[in-house]
């Protein structure tokens, strides 16, 4: 077995059923264990999203931060993973999309809630956090699993935080280019390449400035983002509104029963619903991989149970609205039933194109390249978080140089990858498993912790709020 064939085998079983019954059952024990809070207090999510950080202690105003995270999680996987899920698993998969993200909503609070708490503030004022800070708390074992953790975050930061990224970017501008009469392989070569280069330029200009400079950008960007895609996303479901109730009931219908596909020569069974609606709903949010509390632990905010319904509304927002928009679009458009042969985005500008024709490739093109360019910002951050952890925190190397070196290092494939994406593929297969892979360490700690961030989150929804005057008695 070749390097390549190896990393395939393990990113298989990373992402295989063993890991979604892992991940799946770790937020189904927080959901009971917590009473399914993210159900009950949704609400309260959704007032906390007018928060303001009045007398917190951080770096970034909350909204700031939610944005950010939003910029990683909302990205390429919430138009080509899903397209993809409804390819292999037929329309029953977006029910267990929609089954992971309630599951993944309680996950995600939670650690969140462990982001804040296991911060500290260093004596010139600046936040000390992220996920590595947590997992190094379980007894005997955390330290390790820290650098494990920080290792893999970082190698899958240039992967599918990076690479993948860049190269979608480039693919939106390609469909708009199309458009315009850029056809033959020289003239899309000089676009890739055109847009290779600014990439790496307006990357470069905003990551220099850190978390404040990416949250600032992520703060504007992020709404137009997902009002665009929203509204054109919903415009699909009124073209095709003769189809919508059938394409609902389908929704319900297959999640459980086998559903034929292209004219009955082929067929979905409820196992694929189940598995592909599941992984790409766990790619898709990333609860459980540990992702987000690197950006959460900076949060402005006065209780560390507060910024869990910030993680309760982050996973609402990517799964079961954004996603569903994708989703509800291929089924009603019937895309995902007559053109088998389609998945990931092509299938969805399939849809887009049936809806708005030519077009479509302008709105796709432009959704694509948003989402995987704030996808990109957001990432850096966190695989700068933890190649700091590794290199500063743990073997005690100066701070500045290393992350001055990171940040070269992270912003030199950019140009290769917009251009030569297919040469990427091993590399890209890598950092998937390693993306994967993070969530071995993170859900040992959050296993562990659990019972104190529910504390923490009870705390602050039974007794902070009627404090500060937000909920009345």
């Amino acid at each position: 077995m070749d390097i390549a064939s190896l990393i395939d085998y393990i990113g298989g079983l990373v992402w295989g059923l063993p890991a979604i019954i892992i991940l799946a059952g770790t937020g189904l024990a927080v959901g009971i264990l917590g009473g399914f809070y993210q159900i009950w207090k949704f609400g309260t999510a959704v007032k906390t999203m007018l928060y303001k950080g009045t007398g917190g202690r951080g770096e970034v105003k909350p909204f700031a931060v939610w944005a950010t995270v939003m910029g990683a999680t909302v990205g390429v996987g919430n138009i080509a993973g899903v397209s993809t899920a409804l390819n292999l698993g037929g329309a029953g998969a977006l029910f267990w999309m929609w089954v992971c993200a309630i599951l993944g909503m309680g996950l995600k609070g939670v650690e969140a809630t462990l982001g804040v708490w296991s911060r500290r503030v260093t004596p010139d004022g600046r936040i000390e956090g992220g996920t590595p800070y947590y997992i190094r708390l379980v007894p005997v074992i955390g330290p390790a699993l820290a650098v494990l953790f920080s290792i893999l975050t970082f190698i899958a930061a240039f992967g599918i935080g990076n690479m993948v990224q860049a190269n979608n970017v480039a693919l939106g501008a390609e469909y708009v280019g199309k458009l315009f009469g850029v056809e033959t392989e020289e003239q899309i070569f000089q676009l890739r390449l055109i847009v290779g280069i600014l990439i790496m330029i307006f990357t470069a200009l905003v990551v220099i400035g850190g978390l404040r400079r990416i949250a600032e950008v992520a703060n504007y960007v992020i709404p137009f983002m997902a009002a665009w895609y929203i509204i054109f996303g919903i415009g699909v479901w009124i073209r095709f509104g003769g189809n919508f109730l059938t394409g609902i009931s389908e929704i319900f219908k297959y999640a459980f029963t086998p559903q034929a596909a292209a004219g009955g020569l082929s067929g979905w069974v409820v196992y694929s619903a189940i598995r592909y609606g599941f992984a790409r709903g766990l790619f898709s949010n990333e609860a459980g991989l540990g992702s987000a509390p690197n950006a959460y632990a900076f949060m402005t905010i006065d209780h560390p149970g507060r910024v869990a319904f910030y993680g309760v509304f982050e996973v609402f927002m990517d799964t079961i609205v954004i996603c569903s928009i994708t989703g509800i679009a291929n089924i009603v458009a019937r895309s995902y039933i007559e053109r088998p042969d389609l998945r990931g985005a092509a299938l969805a500008m399939e849809t887009f194109y049936r809806a708005y024709g030519t077009y479509a490739p302008v709105i796709l093109g432009v959704a694509l390249a948003l989402f995987a360019y704030t996808t990109l910002l957001t990432w850096e951050w966190y695989g700068e978080i933890n190649w700091t952890y590794f290199w500063v925190r743990t073997l005690r190397l100066p701070e500045k140089p290393m992350r001055f070196i990171w940040r070269i290092l992270w912003i030199i494939p950019i140009i290769p990858a917009a251009v030569y994406g297919d040469y990427f593929e091993t590399f890209w297969n890598f950092s998937d498993a390693a993306n994967g892979l993070m969530a071995i360490p993170n859900l040992i700690a959050v296993a562990y912790f659990t019972p104190l961030a529910l504390k923490l989150i009870k705390d602050f929804y039974s007794r902070q709020l009627f404090e500060t005057g937000e909920a009345k008695k």
